[in-house]
């Protein structure tokens, strides 16, 4: 997945401390949700066991406990069945092969879209209901891009609540990244509309804007987003400019993953709302029900980007489906 344009800014190879340090943040992240796993898992460890009745049922209840729900655990249950027929297999290692390769095609739904472009300002937008970390996880996304020698600034344009302007600033001081403001009750887009005018008078190579997270009908809140995402092509047109080339605009959605089923019906609303360009699933390290990635991913149709996977800054990990597959099948650490 490429996350930063041409990442010429980054290190190609990571250390082994680097590589010890994500593992150690992928399986921090999993844990709970690999303990849904841990009867089939220590079933299938058992010994060689065969493709029977038994082993599919237990594959069946893993897959509904980690939250997949009843209808995708069957189908995928289904999907086993007759590619272990197809293909000759009739060992459990085998086809865990071959579940972890189908669970890793399950989230590899499309490349994800670059977070920033390196020829263009880019304007990311983070969407969601409340409580599900939005303005935590932009802090946390902007440091990993100052990290990559990205410099930002920020929009706090969930101007409905007091303590969101608030926390973004002090995410901001802590950080150090510029917080544009206004006064409550603002209009939100006027505020990204100065953001995008500090971001372009300054070289900022990115915005990230905080918006507010009330549930809204989904007309109400396609205005809101679509009004916010017009303010920053104005600043551009403003200046004679086109904002098709002048503009790298990415909206992401971020996700409870504490929530389960709920977050799907978000990712629904969500996506019919506005285009969406990616996920973030948050608090995944707090739940056993990190599963309900696949039917969210399912629902809306563009790639997972990042997992939240603690309270700590730096506790993010840039998604790769394979290695979730993986992490979620693998025994140690269960």
């Amino acid at each position: 997945m490429r996350l930063f344009g041409r990442r010429d800014r980054r290190k190609q190879d990571a250390s082994p401390s680097e590589r010890t340090e994500r593992l150690s943040r992928w399986r921090k992240g999993l844990n709970r949700t690999k303990a849904s796993f841990s009867g089939f898992l220590q079933f299938i460890a058992t010994g060689e066991v065969e493709l029977g009745e038994e082993y599919y049922s237990e594959l069946h209840d893993a897959l509904v406990l980690a939250d997949l729900g009843a209808a995708l655990a069957e189908k995928t249950v289904s999907w086993l069945r007759t590619s272990a027929s197809e293909q000759g297999v009739s060992s459990a290692s085998a086809a865990r092969k071959l579940l972890e390769q189908r669970l890793a095609e399950m989230l590899a739904t499309q490349d994800a879209k670059p977070l920033v472009a390196d020829d263009r300002l880019s304007v990311i937008l983070f969407a969601g209901v409340n409580g599900t970390g939005k303005t935590t996880m932009l802090a946390k996304i902007a440091q990993l891009l100052q990290d990559e020698n990205f410099s930002v600034v920020a929009a706090a344009a969930d101007t409905f609540r007091a303590a969101a302007v608030e926390q973004l600033s002090i995410w901001g001081e802590r950080v150090g990244f510029p917080v544009i403001t206004g006064a409550q009750g603002a209009d939100p887009a006027s505020i990204v509309y100065n953001t995008v005018e500090h971001a372009l008078a300054h070289g900022k190579h990115a915005v990230l804007i905080d918006t507010a997270g009330r549930m809204q009908t989904k007309a109400a809140l396609m205005d809101e987003l679509s009004k916010i995402g017009r303010a920053a092509r104005k600043v551009v047109e403003k200046r004679g400019e086109d904002p098709g080339e002048k503009l790298h605009e990415v909206n992401l959605l971020v996700l409870d993953a504490t929530t389960g089923q709920n977050a799907i019906s978000q990712a629904k609303l969500f996506s019919e709302a506005i285009s969406l360009h990616g996920l973030v699933l948050n608090k995944i390290d707090g739940t056993a029900k990190g599963g309900v990635i696949f039917p969210v991913v399912a629902t809306a149709h563009v790639p997972v980007m990042f997992l939240g996977v603690g309270e700590d800054i730096g506790d993010i990990v840039e998604f790769d489906p394979r290695s979730f597959a993986t992490q979620l099948l693998t025994l140690d650490s269960v």
